[in-house]
Parts: structure tokens; C-alpha cells; sequence
């Protein structure tokens, strides 16, 4: 049986999907056989990169190559998409790790720090990804710290030594004489805890402070080599010029416990960063540290968090323990808090204490009551705790705390909306009226509707009702006043909003024709203006204005107007101030300019190919033809091929027609061009012909040329372009053959010996639709009539075309049934007719 397996990845309630890391847990037999895996519905970019750097752990812990979980994840229905999206980001995974230098090395230039290789900060190691609780960790306040790669508590080499320093074995000492005399001693502490200073003899520098061993040393050299020290001629610097490691176990609730090589500089928060912090059932206020089998210093993470305080973040030494004690107490803080989440809880803290380390309520929140969900010895209860328990609240182990958000409402809002002039939410003032709040709103605006408004009110069982009053009367005192209750919304209704939008139109030749906002008293000249003004082409003989007829008694009948027409001249500088331009207009009158008769746009036609000058053309008159431009354009090379000329005419489609058009010529593609048929000639102009809108003409130019001015030279329009090959010498045989190629034209060879030549009709040929394109965009199919075929004849530049057979739908063996039946029980009654 087929089930999908989660894996507890973030809270005991929350089962959040991550197959891909059950790829691991299969190949090495920790799932049994018949428990299939769905990976059909991963989303690599939905995976975090922490999740990524897991399941990368896991495939090294179990010695899984690339190969072996990308098939294994093939077979469980992971999109191949997918796997390489997976496969993509495990290099880039890799390679950033590769790269990136071990975080607790606290100098790669001159220490070598030995970092356990169990380390979840050390290079490519991750903490644990099968705990239940590895994200209620990331979740406690505090894990953050030891969580983040952005947050780092390496120790900082560059700083002066500090003067509490205690020296030993493996420390170096730099020491510089400077003055009368100069010299330079670099000395390592031996073993035994001596320096060797070169005449001086040995010096005891084991267990003293860096202070301490300086004033020794500096008595040392004044009273041996360089007595001018005594008179301070010659002066003595004593430096720590590089420090030894230590090595510190972890032990307890951490991350990953174990001995650590730190710098003796570390502290006891760098070794609780190199360790990855508590665990999920580590305290962060109660850890450890243990020097020669005594307790030296307890840290609570929560004071430097909160405050800054590393008080006891003493400096560690040799063989130093540091104990992650498990937590006593903790507890859940959800809802508008700043920061909600686990909270551990010392002894005799309170309620309050915890929303203080929580950073507070958030705006939204509601503080009066907090909701809190306890744990029994038999099983869970919810009580309320009121504003003033939170000082006296003691949490106890397990307690979740929420707190909840401010109703969405208001207890003294009222809101006026429409003709005023400062329409919005109020207050709702005691005993506030109607006529109190249209005063708040600064008034009523000039086009407010008087007769009638409204007031939107929730009854008492939050019902809606509306009440209607007249402003007029409200005013006058004739009505009494409304007092207003909360949430009452008045609504004052403009005169604009309860009729039509008036507007006019202006069409034709003006610079922007369209409709414009009506005002009163327009005229046409103002609507003209406003429309940019004439165009060149605008005849002024002619200007039509259309008025809506009104609907009066005369409208009934059958030869009843439906629109009113004024027609008049108007002249060029627009200056007659008494005459048409003057009309006033109504609403929603409509304005033609029309074109000036005899005013044409230079239209142009295309002529490219065999011809001695191409190029773009202006058509001189209406009746130009064909013969006219070959003329015009010098007449043709020899090369030419007149039997392939083709016109080039560009269709003016409306969206609906251009869309049919496009579908049925992509529907001739897939019809007639196979999958894997190398680009061919039909399939180039088909295309051509969507993306351009155009038609190819068939034309007989050598008949033309020939025979000028006659039914076969077209006449030209707008946008045609002429094209002329030059002489072509193939034929070109596509589709269903077996090997589509270019064959040598031959005058003697018919269609089948083309088709020979390419190798013959394939098996699912359709030699019935067998078609030739010719050159000049013209196509013949071929005749069949019983079992007779009659090929069309061939030309240079043709191609033939031989499409797939179209596959016929099979019936089923019960339409088989169905209809033997049928026609068994149809000859039966013509057998009985017939007796």
C-alpha cells in the first residue's frame, strides 16, 4: 500500500513533508520493501537550505552516490525537473562549504585550532536532523545565538594580551630591548614551564599573569646583561606574540558534547558556540563551568541577551568543563508578543518576567487577559489569567501562554461618506446628531442631493437597517434630528452620482478624436480645440453633428427619427464667431470631421528580387498595376524567373477575424508538417503569412508582362509587396518520404520519379493528398478518381508535399458487437419484408 511517510521536522503537533530525506533511509534498509516513497509533488525551491545541507549529511553518512539516489528518486515519482534542481543545489551546497573556512578557527594564520570534527560549526557538519525537537530549538529564545551564522563568538586575537593572562606551556613570549642596546628575543614557554633567555639562563614563567612574568623578566635582564635598564637608557617591552591551545570538554545537554581545541583566549561562550549551543532539552539558564572539580562560574544566556551582562563568561583554561544542565522549567509564549516562543524559567520568576524577555506585547495585542493552557497529572486545562495576576503568576513546567489580539471594531466610530467636504471616520461625540456630524464634516458640499440620504445602522442583534431623511427638512427644522449610535454610516448622495455622465464626442480628422467630459455651454470650436485641433486631411465642407432624438409621441412611429443631424461649413482659421463653430452642443452630441475629398496619404508598394532597382515604391494613381511598377523599377534581370514571382498582399483584419485566421493556419502546420521534418518551404511561408497578416497572390508575370493592362495585371494596393526569383534549377520533395531532400529539376520527370528520388513513399503516406507548392505561392492537389491518381505537373521551385495518413479511431470490441447486431437484426427485417 502506497502511503506517504513524514518525518517530525518542527513542532510535536506540525508534520511538515520532507520526502527526499527518506531517500537515504531507503537505500540503506531502514524502511521495509513494500512502503513506497510519492515524491511526485517535491518542490525543490520550496526547501530551505538548511533542509538541503541535511539531506546532503545524510547522503555522506550513508555512502550514497549521485547515481544511486537520483534513480532511486526517478522511480518514486520525482519529477526529473526536479532532481536536477536538487542535484544543482548540492553542488552549490558542496562548493560553499568547500570554501568557507572553519568557523572556530580563531586564526588560520598562526594557530592551528584542532575543532572537534562533531562540531555543528565546524566545516560541513550539521546538528542532528532526525530530533523531534530540532526546530522547537531554533524556536527557544536564545538558540539564535548559537544558531545564527551571523552571529559569531570567536575570540578576538588583535586585541592587546590581557594583564590576567596566566602563562604555560606553549605560550610565546616576545621580548624587545630597545636604547643603548637592541635586541630581540622570540621564546617559547618549554614543558616544564621555562624560558631560556641567552646568558640570562632560565626563567619560572608557568602559572604567572603575563604582568607577573614581565617585572621578572625585566629584573632578570637589568641585573645580567643589560644594566642600563636600571638607569633608563635601555627599555624592555614583554609582549605575548602568539598562545597556546587548550582543550575543553562539553558535556550535558549540548548539541554535539565532546572535547573542543580552542585558543586560550576562548571563553565559555566560544565554546558553546563551537558546540552548537544547548540542545532541545538543554537550559540556557543554568550551564556550568568546572575547574580542578570546582564549580568556577554559572552562566544564564538570558542576561547577555537582554542586558549585555557576560559577567560569568570567564576566560577557560586547560581542561576546563563546561556542564549544559537540563532545563527545569519551560514554557510557550505564543501570540502579539515580540517575540513569542520557548522561555526558560529560573526559580521564582514570574509571568511578567517572561513577557519582559519576550520584548512586550505588540501593538494589537489584547493585555487585559491572558489565555494559559496547563498540564495535569491526568490531562490538560485552560485558565485566564487577568491583567493583574501577571506579577504573581509563577509558570510551571509546560504551560502555554497566549495572547491575543484586539477586536477588529471600534467603540465610538460613526463614518460620513459622499457630498461633504471632509468625508471619513469620527468620533461619536455623547449625544452627537445627525446635523452634529454633517458640521464635523465641514459641510455639505454645492452638489449635494437634498430630498433624500441615508444612515446605515447595526441593530442590537447586529441586523443591518436604513434610515432615510431629507436634509432639507433636517435643516429647516421640519424633521427632528437623528441621534447617531456607533458604526452608523451616512451616506449623502451627489447629485452627479444619480444621473448619467454627460459627455460629447469628436471623430474623424482631428489630432485626438474620442469623447470628452460635457460642460455647459460647450460649443463645436471648444470641442475641436480640445481635440487637438484639425488635421491637413480634415475637410471643413462637410461638419456633421448627431443629436439623440428624444423620446416624444412622433418617436412611435414607424419613420420616426433616430437621431437629429446638423450639417454645416465651417471655415480653416476657425475665427467666425457667429457662425457654425459657435453651435452649442448638447450632452452626448456626437462630432464627424470628415476627409477632404481628393486628399490622399501617399500610398507605397514593395518590388525585391530579379529587379534592377528594388525597393519601396509610391503608387502614382488609383488604377497602378503590376506591369506598371516592373516598369517603373527598370525592368527585370536576366536571372529573373518569372514563373515564380509572387504578390505579397497584406490582409487588414479585425482581433476576432485575425485570431480564426492564425488558428486555421497553425491547424494547416500541424496537419501537414510531421514531427522531425527539417524546416521546408510550406512551413515557412505558413508561418510567414501569420506573421506578416498577409496573402500570397498566384501571378503569371510572364503573362503580364506580356499582355499589360489586361485581366491578369492586378491592380496594386497599399502594402504589396512584388517579389522575383531568380531562376531556380530544384525541386524540393517533403514530408511523408523517406529521405526529404532537393532534387534537380529534369523536364522529363514526372511526380512519382521525384518522389523516387527521395526515397520512395513512407508507410504511412497519403499519396491521395499529395499536393505541389509552386514558386509563385500558387498549391495544385492531386485528382483521384476509383484507383486512378493524376499528379500535378512540376515546375522549378516547386516542392511536393506528401502529408501523414490520418489515423482513423479503431472501434471497440463492444461497437464491434453493437453494430454486428445491428446489421444482423436489420437484414432479418428486410428478410421478412421480402418473403
Amino acid at each position: 500500500m502506497r502511503r506517504r511517510i513524514a518525518v517530525l521536522f518542527g513542532k510535536p503537533e506540525k508534520l511538515i513533508i520532507l520526502p527526499l530525506i527518506l531517500i537515504c533511509a531507503l537505500l540503506t534498509g531502514r524502511l521495509y520493501a513494500q512502503q513506497a516513497i510519492d515524491l511526485s509533488n517535491t518542490r525543490v525551491e520550496e526547501l530551505t537550505d538548511e533542509q538541503v545541507r541535511r539531506f546532503m549529511q545524510e547522503l555522506n553518512r550513508s555512502g550514497i552516490g549521485d547515481d544511486h539516489w537520483e534513480k532511486l528518486a526517478l522511480q518514486n515519482g520525482m519529477n526529473p525537473v526536479e532532481i536536477v534542481k536538487l542535484k544543482n543545489r548540492l553542488q552549490a551546497t558542496r562548493k560553499a562549504l568547500q570554501s568557507s573556512s572553519i568557523r572556530n578557527s580563531p586564526s588560520s594564520q598562526n594557530q592551528k585550532t584542532d575543532i572537534n570534527e562533531n562540531s555543528p560549526n565546524a566545516k560541513s557538519v550539521q546538528p542532528d536532523f532526525g530530533g523531534i525537537f530540532s526546530d522547537l530549538k531554533l524556536k527557544n529564545f536564545g538558540a539564535v545565538a548559537f544558531n545564527n551564522p551571523r552571529i559569531s563568538f570567536e575570540p578576538n586575537l588583535n586585541l592587546p594580551t590581557p594583564r590576567n593572562y596566566v602563562l604555560a606551556a606553549n605560550d610565546e613570549i616576545q621580548i624587545e630591548v630597545s636604547g643603548v642596546s637592541e635586541a630581540s628575543y622570540k621564546l617559547k614557554v618549554s614543558p616544564e614551564g621555562l624560558i631560556r633567555i641567552p646568558v640570562a639562563g632560565p626563567i619560572t614563567v608557568s602559572g604567572l599573569t603575563i604582568e607577573e612574568a614581565r617585572r621578572i623578566i625585566i629584573n632578570r635582564l637589568s641585573n645580567s646583561i643589560y644594566s642600563s635598564i636600571k638607569t633608563g637608557r635601555t627599555k624592555v617591552d614583554v609582549s605575548l606574540s602568539n598562545i597556546r591551545s587548550i582543550r575543553v570538554t562539553i558535556i550535558g545537554e549540548a548539541t554535539v558534547p565532546g572535547t573542543y581545541t580552542l585558543p586560550s583566549l576562548a571563553t565559555a561562550f566560544n565554546a558553546l558556540y563551537a558546540c552548537g549551543g544547548p540542545n532541545s532539552n538543554g537550559s540556557y539558564r543554568d550551564i556550568q563551568v568546572i575547574r580542578n572539580n570546582k564549580l568556577v562560574a554559572s552562566i544564564d544566556v538570558y542576561q547577555f541577551l537582554l542586558s549585555g551582562n557576560k559577567k560569568n563568561d570567564v576566560q577557560l583554561r586547560d581542561q576546563d568543563i563546561i556542564r549544559v544542565n537540563s532545563y527545569s522549567v519551560r514554557v510557550e509564549l505564543k501570540g502579539e508578543v515580540k517575540r513569542p516562543g520557548l522561555y526558560d524559567i529560573a526559580k521564582q520568576e514570574t509571568l511578567q518576567q517572561v513577557l519582559t524577555y519576550a520584548g512586550g506585547f505588540t501593538e494589537n495585542a489584547y493585555t487585559a487577559k491572558i489565555q494559559v493552557f496547563k498540564s495535569t497529572n491526568r490531562e490538560r486545562k485552560v485558565t485566564t489569567l487577568g491583567e493583574a495576576e501577571f506579577v504573581n503568576a509563577i509558570p510551571d513546567r509546560g504551560d502555554v501562554y497566549i495572547v491575543g489580539k484586539i477586536l477588529n471594531r471600534f467603540s465610538n466610530r460613526v463614518n460620513i461618506s459622499g457630498a461633504v467636504y471632509r468625508p471619513g471616520d469620527y468620533e461619536l461625540k455623547d449625544k452627537m446628531t445627525l446635523l452634529g456630524l454633517i458640521e464635523e464634516a465641514d459641510g455639505l458640499r454645492e452638489d449635494a442631493f437634498m430630498s433624500r440620504a441615508v444612515i446605515h445602522r447595526l441593530k442590537a442583534d447586529l441586523s443591518p437597517e436604513i434610515i432615510s431623511f431629507d436634509i432639507e427638512k433636517l435643516k429647516a427644522g421640519d424633521s427632528p434630528d437623528i441621534v447617531l449610535n456607533k458604526e452608523d454610516r451616512i451616506e449623502i448622495y451627489s447629485k452627479f452620482d444619480l444621473k448619467e455622465g454627460y459627455y460629447v464626442k469628436i471623430d474623424g480628422e482631428v489630432s485626438a478624436p474620442g469623447t470628452y467630459l460635457y460642460e455647459e455651454g460647450m460649443r463645436v470650436l471648444d470641442l475641436i480645440l480640445l481635440s487637438g485641433g484639425l488635421k491637413e486631411s480634415s475637410s471643413l465642407k462637410r461638419v456633421e453633428i448627431s443629436r439623440r432624438a428624444k423620446d416624444t409621441v412622433e418617436q412611435v412611429k414607424d419613420n420616426a427619427k433616430t437621431a437629429l443631424i446638423f450639417q454645416q461649413e465651417i471655415r480653416a482659421d476657425l475665427r467666425d464667431s457667429s457662425g457654425f463653430q459657435q453651435f452649442v452642443l448638447e450632452p452626448f452630441d456626437e462630432v464627424v470631421i470628415r476627409t477632404a475629398p481628393g486628399y490622399y496619404v501617399q500610398k507605397n508598394v514593395v518590388i525585391e528580387g530579379e529587379i534592377l532597382y528594388s525597393g519601396k515604391y509610391s503608387l502614382e494613381a488609383k488604377n497602378d498595376r503590376v506591369s506598371d511598377l516592373v516598369k517603373r523599377a527598370g525592368g527585370l534581370t536576366p536571372t529573373a524567373y518569372l514563373k515564380g514571382a509572387v504578390l505579397v498582399r497584406t490582409r487588414n483584419f479585425n482581433r476576432t477575424e485575425q485570431s480564426n485566421y492564425e488558428q486555421g493556419l497553425k491547424n494547416l502546420v500541424k496537419q501537414n508538417l510531421t514531427a522531425g521534418t527539417a524546416p521546408n518551404l510550406v512551413e515557412a511561408q505558413v508561418l510567414d503569412i501569420v506573421q506578416k497578416k498577409s496573402d500570397f497572390v498566384g501571378i503569371d508575370l510572364e503573362q503580364i508582362l506580356e499582355n499589360p493592362q489586361s485581366e491578369y495585371d492586378l491592380f496594386l494596393n497599399d502594402g504589396d509587396t512584388l517579389r522575383i526569383p531568380k531562376q531556380l534549377q530544384t525541386v524540393r520533395v517533403s514530408g511523408e518520404v523517406l529521405y526529404p531532400t532537393l532534387v534537380r529539376y529534369d523536364e522529363g520527370l514526372k511526380f512519382k520519379d521525384y518522389v523516387i528520388g527521395a526515397g520512395g513513399f513512407g508507410d504511412r503516406a497519403s499519396r491521395k493528398r499529395s499536393y505541389v507548392v509552386y514558386p509563385n505561392g500558387s498549391v495544385k492537389g492531386t485528382k483521384h478518381f476509383l484507383f486512378f491518381k493524376n499528379y500535378p505537373h512540376l515546375s522549378p521551385g516547386a516542392e511536393i508535399y506528401v502529408p501523414i495518413k490520418r489515423e482513423r479511431e479503431r472501434l471497440r470490441t463492444g461497437e464491434v458487437i453493437t453494430l454486428g447486431a445491428t446489421l444482423v437484426s436489420m437484414l432479418a427485417i428486410l428478410f421478412n419484408a421480402l418473403r
